[in-house]
């Protein structure tokens, strides 16, 4: 989203049927962690494929720990009404991506959150244990129950979730 003329070019080529690829809508996604502008430039520009947000967090607070420069600009509320206003304008569900951190984002308090979040809203999560990082060492994955559970929470609020394994791979 912060280089938008480049993507909207390559997004174009992905769609043509007779100079690019003639790729379905559905099968472009657009991955994004929260750059407002770029998601009102889609709705402007009429691009109507799939857009994933890494989340992060449920709550303003959070989100400013993890990702301080983008959630301070564009806050969760003003992140939140431009992901309706896409919906509204594309009437796509939206999957919202979830690194799951042990001790940070996994507990049943922020599950809650994200149910509040979420609900009445097009959304698909997709829960994803963190990858740990030797330049993070201080952060770890969550145990898999803690991901079941968190799971658990989100889909008896009526929320549609997937969990991606250790490899990669997404299961239910």
């Amino acid at each position: 989203m912060l280089n938008y003329e480049v993507m909207k070019q390559s997004i174009g080529y992905m769609l043509d049927n007779k100079l690019g690829r003639g790729l379905s809508r559905r099968h472009v996604t657009i991955s994004t962690s929260g750059i407002v502008p770029g998601i009102r430039r889609l709705i402007e520009d009429k691009i109507n494929v799939r857009l994933a947000l890494s989340l992060h967090s449920p709550n303003q607070p959070l989100r400013e720990v993890l990702i301080p420069t983008i959630s301070k600009v564009y806050t969760l509320d003003k992140l939140m009404a431009a992901i309706d206003d896409y919906v509204a304008a594309t009437d796509n569900r939206i999957f919202y991506e979830y690194i799951m951190i042990k001790d940070m984002t996994d507990s049943v308090a922020l599950a809650h959150q994200m149910v509040e979040l979420l609900r009445d809203r097009l959304a698909h999560v997709n829960l994803i244990p963190y990858n740990p990082n030797p330049a993070m060492p201080d952060l770890e994955e969550s145990e898999r129950s803690v991901i079941l559970r968190f799971r658990d929470v989100l889909e008896a609020g009526g929320l549609t979730v997937t969990t991606r394994d250790n490899h990669g791979r997404n299961e239910k």
